[in-house]
């Protein structure tokens, strides 16, 4: 996949990330978004669950407690905010809206990468406990529903031909000037002419498929062009084999690092350096253009990502049955893994050295 995205530009409106490219959200949805990031905001999910006390004692009590409270929080925000929701003190009667809820939070964190900093940590790590059989017996039903995303809304309107329309790039690209954008509302019409059949709510759906492609495809420009800035630089004003004379016939300063001058950790040719940095940039210009399919990745086959990297998990996998092995306080959570892989790197390095 790496490999793929190298070749093409950027992953656009008509590539193979259709299928996990995040729907935008609507009016409603985004009611919902505020519910959620008013009620993270107040919870202290992760300083009560996550710390040593409550990992002496019974956690998964404490975890249901907060989960409930959590829930309690949202049921109060959703009633304010004049959304649809039961007024029963059974919290299992708004599963409904409570799931809808963090499928918005986590579709919106995708499509913005740049919000909910502070908070969808915590959304994850109590995403996490609540997928526990014991938790999900206390609360009564599971909370997690699947992401939704363009190809599974045309699915259900049986649109998927218009992922495979010519002028489907044209009406779900940046535009980067008025005529630009003329040609895209144009194309955008044709579309909608084409397959809404005159209904109007379909034409509404369709439009916001429409709109969610050119939302990734923005994203990704913008993730993408600065990478592509730098490796134009690199090319222009250095030579990958020789320090004498650039592309351009003018001198190539030597990009030579030394051990233990400058902070260099390594020693590195000119060529060797130059390579590395090409490197870095393509593969850092991969991962940025196909995040959306990386994002999808580790929900596909976690038990393989698991028994690949050889680490345990610090909350429980139900993908690879480990339980967790925490002993610090939240400010330790994350996967075992990174730790294993940092000495991994390490050992590279002096072996190197």
């Amino acid at each position: 996949m790496i490999a793929s995205v190298v070749a093409r530009p950027t992953a656009g409106p008509s590539s193979p990330a259709d299928e996990y490219i995040p729907l935008r959200l609507n009016d409603r949805e985004r009611a919902l978004l505020c519910v959620l990031e008013g009620a993270l905001s107040v919870s202290e999910y992760t300083d009560r669950v996550d710390s040593v006390m409550a990992w002496r004692g019974a956690r998964t009590g404490r975890a249901v407690e907060e989960l409930q409270e959590m829930l309690a929080y949202m049921t109060g925000l959703a009633v304010a905010a004049s959304l649809k929701v039961s007024h029963e003190p059974c919290l299992e009667a708004n599963a409904d809206v409570f799931r809808e809820a963090f499928e918005v939070g986590r579709r919106f964190k995708g499509m913005n990468p740049d919000k909910m900093r502070a908070s969808y940590g915590k959304l994850i790590y109590m995403l996490q406990d609540a997928t526990a059989p014991d938790v999900i017996r206390e609360l009564g039903f599971d909370p997690l529903s699947r992401v939704q995303t363009v190809h599974a809304e045309l699915a259900l309107l049986s649109c998927l031909d218009l992922l495979e329309e010519p002028e489907l790039p044209l009406a779900a690209s940046p535009a980067h000037s008025a005529e630009a954008a003329d040609a895209k509302a144009a194309a955008t019409a044709r579309l909608l002419a084409r397959f809404a059949d005159g209904d109007a709510e379909r034409a509404v759906r369709l439009e916001r498929c429409l709109l969610s492609l050119a939302d990734h495809a923005c994203l990704v420009e913008a993730h993408v062009s600065p990478v592509d800035d730098m490796l134009r630089l690199l090319r222009t004003h250095f030579s990958p084999a020789s320090t004498s004379v650039g592309p351009g016939g003018a001198a190539s300063a030597s990009l030579q690092i030394t051990a233990g001058r400058g902070g260099a950790r390594l020693s590195h040719s000119h060529a060797s350096q130059y390579a590395y940095v090409e490197q870095s940039l393509l593969l850092w210009r991969a991962v940025l253009a196909c995040r959306a399919e990386l994002r999808r990745a580790p929900r596909r086959a976690p038990a393989e990502v698991c028994r690949a990297v050889g680490g345990r998990c610090s909350r429980s996998c139900p993908a690879c049955g480990l339980s967790p092995r925490r002993t610090s306080s939240a400010a330790a959570t994350g996967c075992a893994i990174r730790g294993r892989a940092a000495t991994a790197c390490r050992a590279r390095q002096t072996s190197a050295s």
